[in-house]
């Protein structure tokens, strides 16, 4: 994992013990000090404390961990995941999960989970965004919308532009996402607004 500064200075690679060299999707408590990884050698979120230099383990092997997201007040994380079976890791079959950091408790973003990636915070911590292929014969993936309980859920994007990554602009009003416009196309940065009841 390494950190840069916004300009670009002072690249550095931030090594701790507790961490493999398979370390994925950082992302930032509010606080600054502290980050949640995905360690792929054990497919479960750390986090990483930069001001003590300690991880600790945040999720264990039940579920297969995928990308974690922190909300904006720092108290869930969303991450992608699968129930652990015994099967080999498949991202193409994770959904979205959150975390309750206050008590470690853990459960599934929708009710009747469907295939969801790359969970992303609105700016007021009150819905998230992710890509997931669910309707989409070719597999193709569309940015859904939804609240913290799984209800109004919504698709923001059609499957055509095969959309990943979503992140939200600061107002909240709209989404940035990776879309391929064809199979071999390269990817480009598109911007949707997002409906006025979202």
């Amino acid at each position: 994992m390494w950190i840069v500064e916004p300009d670009g200075r002072k690249p550095r690679e931030h090594v701790s013990a507790g961490l493999s060299d398979r370390v994925f999707y950082p992302s930032w408590y509010p606080n600054g000090d502290q980050l949640a990884v995905k360690d792929g050698r054990d497919l479960v979120i750390k986090r990483i404390d930069l001001g003590r230099d300690c991880v600790a383990t945040l999720t264990n092997r039940d579920l297969l961990a995928g990308m974690p997201s922190v909300s904006p007040d720092g108290k869930w994380i969303a991450f992608a995941g699968q129930q652990n079976r015994g099967q080999a890791y498949d991202q193409l079959k994770n959904n979205i999960w959150l975390m309750d950091l206050s008590n470690g408790a853990v459960r599934s973003l929708e009710t009747t989970p469907g295939q969801g990636r790359t969970p992303s915070w609105s700016p007021d911590g009150a819905r998230l965004a992710f890509e997931s292929d669910r309707g989409s014969l070719l597999r193709r993936y569309a940015v859904f919308v939804a609240d913290l309980d799984g209800s109004r859920l919504q698709q923001i994007t059609e499957h055509e532009v095969n959309a990943n990554h979503p992140v939200w602009s600061p107002n909240g009003r709209r989404l940035a996402f990776s879309a391929r416009d064809g199979w071999f196309s390269r990817a480009r940065i598109a911007i949707v607004d997002l409906p006025a009841h979202s």
